[in-house]
């Protein structure tokens, strides 16, 4: 399952991030990094950007596409 996939409010981990070099180290920056905690907590209109919070604490705004390579698992 990817994050985009992942339902409204549901605890993830994530599993693998199957992008770019430059992609991967932006991201991991921001926390989202493999074995991270990661929930979507809303999404924008009209195919409009991911909210997500990682890690419990910080919440941000990501494109759909890069959601769609973001690997996850639920949370038990």
């Amino acid at each position: 399952m990817t994050l985009r996939e992942l339902p409204h409010r549901h605890a993830a981990r994530i599993l693998r991030l199957n992008l770019d070099a430059s992609e991967t180290l932006w991201l991991r920056a921001l926390g989202l990094a493999e074995g991270a905690a990661v929930e979507v907590l809303r999404a924008g209109l009209l195919g409009g950007p991911l909210q997500v919070r990682v890690g419990g604490h910080v919440a941000f705004a990501i494109d759909r596409a890069v959601a769609g390579a973001i690997d996850v698992e639920p949370a038990p």
